[in-house]
């Protein structure tokens, strides 16, 4: 029984993590762009559908709007307010390379995730919003999980197909022309910054559908779950995966959520046990990331399977 809570917890959270990867694996491995603020869109998109469909402030809440709207009007704000924070940032930053435009991204996540913290007329503050709007799904017959889990895993089914289509369109080769050769591109007439700008937009979409997906599932929006370990997360499964291949990058999230809720799920006796065995799963997918980076084993077998 345990297993198969276990199967579905990673299959519920791989998925979503999962949009995330798919969508830094576009930015980064094909489009040359290093993000190193994913967590924002991703929170961009929770606050968005948990302030769309919260109710109006009452008693000790501090936060100032709440539109009691029903959960796919959120789910729609979610994926425009992903997309109007990337328009907010991407203009200003995608004229930047390397390792400023990652210091700038970087950065833009920090100042967002303060401001999420500190100003309680958005979302409570360091509190935030509890008891978020779920779709009832007791018609379903199913379990909340079982549920969730399918959602999320159809999200990021749609995500890749999507992607994959865009990949394999002439517009997928200009982004492989900009990334291998940025000035040939540009020597060819290719309008590299729009170029960058369009894939940013693209990319954010999802990951604002998948941070409402999130907040359904956790029924809570709160600072404490969006931070930078969120974008190291998703940068780790990028690279344990293998970049510029939307497979590896799905595999490598997963697996990479499987090793972290394994040492979740199990039973510890003592608090302190638990303790040891959070920092242990910190330092396991620590060493997981350099053992990658180092002789990157997945790249290397996707190399040897593509015709020369």
């Amino acid at each position: 029984m345990i297993w198969a809570q276990l199967l579905t917890t990673v299959v519920m959270f791989g998925s979503v993590y999962a949009v995330l990867t798919l969508a830094l694996n576009l930015q980064y491995a094909r489009g040359g762009m290093i993000n190193f603020g994913m967590v924002a869109y991703f929170a961009a998109g929770a606050y968005a559908y948990a302030i769309v469909t919260q109710a109006p402030p009452e008693g000790l809440d501090q936060y100032l709007f709440g539109f009691a709207a029903p959960w796919w009007a959120g789910f729609l704000a979610a994926g425009l307010a992903s997309l109007a924070f990337a328009v907010l940032t991407g203009w200003p930053t995608l004229r930047l390379r390397g390792e400023y435009l990652a210091l700038t991204t970087f950065a833009f996540a920090e100042v967002f995730h303060s401001v999420l913290l500190n100003e309680r007329r958005i979302g409570n503050g360091s509190v935030g919003l509890s008891n978020v709007e779920r779709p009832d799904v007791a018609w379903t017959g199913l379990d909340d999980t079982i549920v969730y889990a399918v959602a999320a895993l159809t999200m990021m089914l749609a995500t890749a197909y999507v992607f994959n289509r865009i990949l394999a369109s002439p517009y997928g080769r200009v982004l492989d022309a900009i990334r291998e050769d940025e000035l040939a591109a540009q020597t060819v007439g290719k309008k590299i910054t729009r170029i960058r700008f369009e894939v940013f937009l693209i990319s954010a979409i999802p990951v604002g559908f998948a941070g409402a997906l999130y907040a359904m599932i956790t029924t809570l929006v709160s600072p404490t779950l969006y931070t930078a370990e969120v974008t190291f997360t998703v940068w780790i499964a990028l690279v344990l995966g293998g970049e510029r291949t939307i497979v590896g990058a799905v595999l490598g999230t997963m697996a990479l959520i499987f090793i972290q809720e394994s040492l979740r799920v199990y039973p510890f006796e003592t608090v302190r046990a638990a303790q040891i065995a959070a920092s242990a799963e910190e330092i396991l997918t620590g060493a997981i990331f350099i053992v990658m980076l180092r002789w990157q084993p997945f790249e290397k077998l996707m190399k040897k399977g593509r015709p020369s």
